[in-house]
């Protein structure tokens, strides 16, 4: 910063050709400037030594140089503002005090890869106060998201160690407003086994190759179809085909997988005409229809629509 400043105070001086005394003060102040480069330094120089001979195409030249040695000088702030912050609450519904030396840990994933593992781009913990709401602010550097990317935020509370609670949903990390606090609501895990320790929350099921019950129908919960039948569908991990019983037909098509995004394409039926379980069927089948994203939390599947609205949930049976 002194170097730029010590440049244009030169350029100044040289424009005014001042007195033979000013102009010897103006060359010890560009001494700085002239550790920069000594083909720059070698014409400062010169030129303040003989400002009147000056022509206006090395001004402009010069000129230049200042302005890039300016942005030099500025530059060491990019990293330091380029810092943004998340600010939220983690809470739960247990009414119970959580055990001393516990840590509440928070993560901001990459998650748009549904076959690789989330990519963690910033991570926070700390011990809580009290009880719940705990208030928490992570930072992150934008630099290290991408416009494929899809970013949730996760959170745990752990026990020398051991886990006590997570978030079993995906939370978006933005497109919202961002003075308002984000809200994560952690679950219990599983109680205590037989000889101590705490189970492990159990692993998310694969989304495909596994029978996927219906039992969540926007917002109400799913009835048998016809002949007393659940409705399911199957995703083949061989052709991207799914397949499966929407209540009184069976359908079938294809489905494309990419970027964390899930859409069912060339859906077909059966014809088949039922005395119940039409309405139903109707609506599941416009429901998979109108699917844009997944989010998997153990043995449960969750569907959204375009406005992120849920609107299908399903539980695993695996096949065998």
């Amino acid at each position: 910063m002194m170097a730029a400043k010590t440049f244009f105070a030169t350029i100044l001086a040289l424009i005014g050709c001042r007195t033979v005394a000013q102009r010897k003060r103006a060359v010890a102040e560009t001494d700085l400037a002239m550790e920069l480069a000594n083909p720059v330094a070698n014409l400062i120089s010169d030129t303040v030594q003989h400002p009147c001979r000056l022509p206006w195409r090395t001004l402009a030249f010069l000129l230049v140089i200042g302005f890039l040695l300016s942005g030099v000088a500025h530059g060491g702030d990019t990293a330091a503002d380029g810092i943004k912050t998340i600010v939220g609450n983690v809470w739960y519904r247990e009414r119970m005090r959580l055990p001393p030396h516990s840590e509440i840990h928070i993560t901001l994933e990459d998650v748009a890869r549904a076959d690789a593992p989330a990519e963690r781009i910033a991570a926070t913990h700390f011990m809580p106060q009290g009880g719940p709401p705990w208030a928490f602010s992570m930072e992150y550097e934008p630099m290290k998201l991408n416009d494929r990317g899809r970013y949730v935020l996760r959170a745990r509370i752990e026990t020398d160690g051991r886990l006590l609670f997570t978030s079993t949903e995906h939370i978006p990390a933005f497109g919202r407003d961002p003075t308002v606090p984000v809200e994560i609501m952690v679950s219990r895990v599983a109680g205590p086994r037989r000889g101590g320790g705490v189970a492990p929350p159990k692993p998310p099921a694969s989304l495909t190759n596994t029978y996927w019950k219906l039992a969540e129908l926007n917002g109400q919960k799913a009835t048998l179809g016809a002949r007393q039948r659940e409705l399911h569908m199957v995703l083949t991990s061989d052709g991207e085909r799914v397949r499966g019983f929407s209540g009184c037909n069976r359908f079938s098509g294809t489905y494309d997988l990419s970027n964390g995004q899930l859409r069912f394409q060339q859906l077909a039926s059966t014809m088949m005409a039922c005395v119940e379980g039409m309405e139903q069927e109707r609506q599941f089948v416009d429901a998979l229809k109108s699917t844009a994203r997944f989010s998997l939390s153990g043995d449960a599947l969750t569907l959204y629509g375009d406005q992120d609205q849920l609107i299908l949930r399903f539980e695993a049976v695996y096949l065998r």
